[in-house]
């Protein structure tokens, strides 16, 4: 049981996250690292909606993977941020 918790907790977190970085290459218009970001945020999500519909308690987990995911995403993406407008600042 403990395992289909941590399982659902990473699934979404990894999700999320993977997430953050899709919306970002759409934003950028990649068009292959989105379509490469979609496919593996699919099969990680697949993972967690398989478990909790089998098991509805492992809704917990997913929200706070849902939760961590996005939060730590988006901190690494505003991190990426920060670094390239310091790297553009320093190449002027």
């Amino acid at each position: 049981m403990i395992w289909e918790f941590i399982t659902t907790f990473l699934a979404m977190f990894f999700t999320d996250t993977f997430y953050t970085y899709y919306l970002q290459s759409v934003q950028n218009e990649q068009i292959i690292k989105a379509s490469f970001w979609s496919v593996i945020v699919f099969l990680v999500a697949c993972v967690a909606v398989i478990n909790y519909t089998t098991n509805h308690w492992l809704l917990v987990p997913a929200a706070l993977g849902a939760f961590c995911g996005t939060y730590i995403g988006m901190k690494l993406r505003n991190k990426s941020k920060s670094n390239e407008t310091n790297n553009s600042t320093i190449h002027q």
